[in-house]
C-alpha cells in the first residue's frame, strides 16, 4: 500500500510539467483493495481493470517502469506509449489489461473466466469495477451470464461513493446496497471495510478458494473513498460536490495508518527508503526512453495472420446451399480446433439458425455450442474476453440490427485491442450476422451496414456471395487472428452451389471476378452480386459486355482487381443493398476517379437504397430494392441506349422476395 501511495504521489507531483501528456486517475486513499484482494490471488490468475488501474497493476506485479514510460508515452512502456495511464497490461504478471470506458471491461473479465472454465486451468479472474459501473447494463448482463455458466470469477466493487461528481444517492434508490444488485443476480455477495487490508485479504482468499472448487461466482463490495480528484493529480474539494467534513472523515480511516499497528516504524522507514528509490528509478528510466518511431504509430492495428490458400480453387460436382457450406464450415473448426466455440441466441434451436447451425450441439456438445441470454452487449464482451485468452468464439446474430446494441464491445473493445496493447494480445473472434430482407422485416430487421464497420480500424468485413466463397471464407475467418465480421444476406441462405467436402480457405481480402467482360466492369456486394450477374446477361444480347466483381470483401478491399478490371473497360457501375451516403459504394468510385481520373469513358455511377428506412408493407417497399431491370437500366443510361421496350418486370414475384418459395415469417 506504501508503494502504490508513493508511486501515485510522484505521479502527482510531476503531472504539473506536462510530460505525462494522458489522463491519469489515481487510486491514492484508496489503496487497501487492489492489495487485499491481489495478496490473495496466485500469479497465474488474470486480472482486469478500468481507468483507475495503477493500484490494481501494481498489486498484481506489474513492472513498475513499464507502467510510469507507458505514462510518459515511451517505446518502453507497457503499450509501447499507444495506451496511456488507463490501458495497462502485464500478461506475465497475470495483469491482462485495463480499458476506461466504464462498465466494458467487465464482460471480457467473465469471457477469461469462461476460458479458465473451459479449460480447467483453477484459475481464478478478478475484475475491479467502481460504483458508476453498477448502473450500466453491461454489468447486469455480465453479472447474469456469470452466475448462469457458474464461472470462476470475482468481482470486486471499490464503491468510493462518487461517479466523477455525482454521489450515489442520486444514482441509485434509497434502502438498496450494490451488493443487493449483484445478490438479485444469485452471486455470492460480501460487504467488507474497504479500508482495512487485512480483513479485505481473508475475505478475498476464502472467495477465491470457494472459486477454485466450483463455487458460484463471488461480489465484494468495499467501502472506500478517493482523496485526489476524479482525473488529474490534485485535490478537488472547492468545487463543492464533497465537503471538507467528509473528506477528512475519510483520511482518518487512511488504510495505511490503520494497517501501521501491524509493522514496526523501523521497518516501515526502511520499505519507504527502498520504495523511493525504486520510483526514482522507474521516472528516470521513463523519462530519458525515446517515443517510439512515428512508422509505428500504424503498426499492430491488424494481427499479422497467415493462412495457407492453397485450396482456395478446388473443384467439385457436389451441391449444397449456402447454410450447408456456412455449417460444413463451424463443423470442421469445431472438429480439429478445440478452441473454438460457437455461440448466439437461437444456434442450437430445431431451424438452427437457417440451418447453419442444425445438429452442431449434438455433435460437438454443449460447451462447445450453445445459446446465449438475450444480453448482445455483454456476451459479445464474453467473446472479446475469451478470445484475446486463448480461445476461438463465432458469435451469431440472427440479424445485423441486434448487434447494434453491442457496438461498444465491437467498436472500443474487439476492433483496438489489439492495437491499443501494442500487439501483446490479439482477437481471434468471428461474429456472423444475418442481413434481413423482405417479407416485413421492416426498418429494425434490414439493415445493411458494412459501410459502417469497414470504417474502423482493426476489423475485418467479409460478405461472400456464393455458397463456395460461404465455407472457404469463413473458415479463413476462424483461422484468423482478428475480428471478422462475417455478414450473410438472408436471400443467400437457400442458393446452392458447387462445394467440395474437404476443407479450403479463401482469401478475405480479395474480390472475385465471376464474369469477364470488356465494356463495363460491374461491382456488386453479397446478394447483389446474382442480381449483376442477372443483368449481364441481359446485356449480353445487346452485346454489352459486362465484367461483374463480387467484392466479397469490404475491409480490407481489393483495390489491385478493381483498378485492374476498370483499367480494362473504362467505365464503372457499383451495385451495394445500402444506403448511398458514405457507403462502399462511393468508396469505390473514388478509389477509380481517384486513379484513372479524365481517362475514364464516362461518369462512373451507383445504385443502392433509397435514403430512408425500408417499410415493413411489402406495397410501399416495392421501389425500395434494386433488381437486375434497375442495374440494367443504369448500364444503359450509361451507353445512351434505350431499353424500355426490352425489359419486362416480373410482376408475378413481389420485390421483396427473390421468388415465389421464400415466405416468412423470418
Amino acid at each position: 500500500m506504501l508503494r502504490i501511495r508513493m508511486v501515485e504521489e510522484k505521479i502527482a507531483h510531476k503531472y504539473s510539467e506536462q510530460q505525462m501528456r494522458c489522463p491519469v486517475h489515481l487510486s491514492i486513499g484508496q489503496e487497501a483493495p487492489a492489495v487485499g484482494v491481489c495478496s490473495a490471488l496466485d500469479k497465474s490468475d488474470w486480472v482486469f481493470s478500468g481507468h483507475r488501474n495503477h493500484a490494481h497493476y501494481l498489486a498484481k506485479g506489474g513492472d513498475l517502469k513499464a507502467m510510469i514510460s507507458e505514462i510518459y508515452g515511451k517505446a518502453t512502456g507497457c503499450c509501447g506509449g499507444k495506451g496511456g495511464s488507463m490501458h495497462l497490461t502485464d500478461k506475465s504478471a497475470g495483469f491482462i489489461g485495463a480499458t476506461p470506458i466504464v462498465g466494458s471491461t467487465i464482460p471480457i473479465a467473465v469471457g477469461a473466466a469462461l476460458t479458465a472454465k473451459r479449460t480447467s486451468s483453477n484459475r481464478v479472474v478478478t475484475v475491479f469495477l467502481g460504483d458508476g459501473a453498477m448502473e450500466s447494463g453491461v454489468v447486469h448482463e455480465s453479472l447474469n451470464f456469470a452466475a448462469t455458466a457458474n464461472l470462476p470469477v470475482l468481482f470486486v466493487c471499490e464503491n468510493n461513493l462518487y461517479s466523477v461528481y455525482s454521489p450515489l444517492d442520486v444514482r441509485q434508490p434509497p434502502g438498496r446496497s450494490l451488493s443487493d444488485i449483484a445478490k438479485a443476480h444469485c452471486l455470492n455477495t460480501i460487504t467488507v471495510d474497504g479500508n482495512n487490508v487485512g480483513e479485505i485479504y481473508d475475505t478475498s482468499f476464502k472467495a477465491i478458494n470457494d472459486l477454485r472448487n466450483g463455487s458460484l461466482p463471488y461480489f465484494l463490495e468495499l467501502p472506500t473513498y478517493r482523496w485526489r480528484e476524479h482525473c488529474g493529480p490534485g485535490y478537488d474539494n472547492d468545487i463543492g460536490y464533497r465537503t471538507e467534513l467528509e473528506f477528512e472523515s475519510w483520511r482518518e480511516k487512511d488504510p495505511i495508518v490503520k494497517f501501521s499497528d501491524h509493522v514496526d516504524p523501523q521497518e516501515s522507514m526502511m520499505w519507504a527508503e527502498e520504495i523511493q528509490q525504486e520510483i526514482e528509478e522507474a521516472f528516470v528510466f521513463a523519462e530519458t526512453s525515446c517515443f517510439a518511431p512515428i512508422s509505428s504509430a500504424s503498426e499492430n492495428v491488424y494481427h499479422s495472420t497467415t493462412i495457407a490458400c492453397e485450396n482456395s480453387h478446388l473443384t467439385s460436382d457436389r451441391v449444397i446451399s449456402y447454410a450447408e457450406a456456412i455449417r460444413e464450415s463451424q463443423d470442421y473448426a469445431l472438429a480439429n480446433d478445440q478452441g473454438v466455440y460457437l455461440m448466439g441466441l437461437g444456434v442450437p434451436d430445431p431451424k438452427g439458425i437457417f440451418g447453419t447451425t442444425l445438429n452442431l450441439q449434438n455433435v460437438h456438445g454443449i460447451d462447445r455450442v450453445f445459446d446465449i441470454p438475450l444480453s448482445e452487449n455483454a456476451i459479445t464482451g464474453v467473446a472479446i474476453g475469451s478470445a484475446i485468452t486463448g480461445m476461438r468464439p463465432i458469435l451469431t446474430h440472427q440479424r445485423l440490427d441486434f448487434s447494434l446494441v453491442s457496438i461498444d464491445q465491437i467498436v472500443n473493445q474487439a476492433a483496438k485491442w489489439h492495437y491499443m496493447f501494442n500487439g501483446t494480445m490479439s482477437v481471434p473472434l468471428v461474429i456472423r450476422m444475418i442481413i434481413g430482407r423482405g417479407w416485413g422485416q421492416g426498418p429494425q430487421h434490414s439493415q445493411s451496414l458494412h459501410a459502417w464497420f469497414a470504417h474502423i480500424p482493426g476489423l475485418k468485413v467479409v460478405m461472400p456471395s456464393s455458397a463456395y466463397d460461404a465455407k472457404g471464407m469463413l473458415s479463413s475467418a476462424i483461422k484468423d487472428n482478428n475480428p471478422v465480421l462475417f455478414l450473410e444476406h438472408r436471400w443467400l441462405h437457400n442458393i446452392k452451389g458447387f462445394v467440395p467436402s474437404e476443407p479450403y480457405f479463401i482469401p478475405l481480402s480479395k474480390a472475385a471476378i465471376v464474369r469477364e467482360g470488356s465494356d463495363i466492369t460491374l461491382v456488386g456486394v453479397s446478394y447483389m452480386t446474382l442480381e449483376c450477374l442477372k443483368a449481364a446477361e441481359t446485356l449480353l444480347r445487346l452485346n454489352i459486355s459486362v465484367e461483374v466483381i463480387d467484392l466479397r470483401s469490404i475491409h480490407p478491399l481489393d483495390t489491385e482487381t478493381l483498378l485492374t478490371s476498370v483499367n480494362k473497360t473504362k467505365r464503372l457501375l457499383v451495385v451495394d443493398h445500402a444506403e448511398s451516403t458514405c457507403g462502399i459504394s462511393a468508396e469505390v468510385i473514388a478509389l477509380v476517379v481517384e486513379n484513372f481520373g479524365k481517362s475514364l469513358l464516362s461518369n462512373p455511377k451507383r445504385v443502392c437504397l433509397p435514403p430512408h428506412p425500408v417499410p415493413t408493407c411489402h406495397a410501399l417497399a416495392s421501389e425500395y430494392y434494386p433488381t437486375s431491370d434497375t442495374i440494367t437500366r443504369s448500364i444503359f443510361s450509361i451507353f445512351s441506349k434505350p431499353c424500355d421496350s426490352l425489359l419486362k418486370e416480373d410482376e408475378q414475384t413481389p420485390k421483396d422476395q427473390p421468388n415465389r418459395e421464400f415466405i416468412g415469417p423470418f
